[in-house]
């Protein structure tokens, strides 16, 4: 028997340029690394990312949407992540905080790219 589903956001098989920084225990980040996501929601996104990151690490994240060339920013805790191969680990991260504009600005990506889907009229 499985589980229940536990999410709360309805999940988009998207690919996103994203560029993250794993911040240390000082609340230092380092350096910008690059990734890709295979999966959007509102409350998070799954990443390939070419090394490995232990679940609750706190990450920086700035997100590509579209053809857009200014990113959004949000802080995430890794959450989960499988490795896939040597150079490609799938990893879950959960978004913990995105400031107000850049948050509506996601939410309406993500609504017109869920009525793209369905066919209904977008605000872009």
């Amino acid at each position: 028997m499985t589980s229940p589903e536990k999410r709360k956001f309805a999940r988009l098989d998207m690919a996103l340029t994203v560029s993250y920084a794993v911040r240390d225990a000082r609340g230092n980040p380092s350096p910008m690394a690059e990734a890709v996501s295979t999966d959007v929601s509102a409350g998070g996104l799954r990443l390939m990312t070419p090394t490995p990151l232990p679940n609750g690490s706190r990450i920086d994240l700035d997100l590509i949407l579209g053809e857009r060339v200014d990113p959004l920013h949000a802080a995430g805790e890794v959450v989960w992540q499988h490795k896939l191969s040597p150079t490609s680990y799938e990893t879950g991260v959960v978004i913990q905080h995105m400031e107000d504009e850049d948050k509506k600005r996601f939410m309406q990506f993500i609504f017109d790219q869920m009525a793209r889907l369905i066919g209904l009229p977008t605000t872009q």
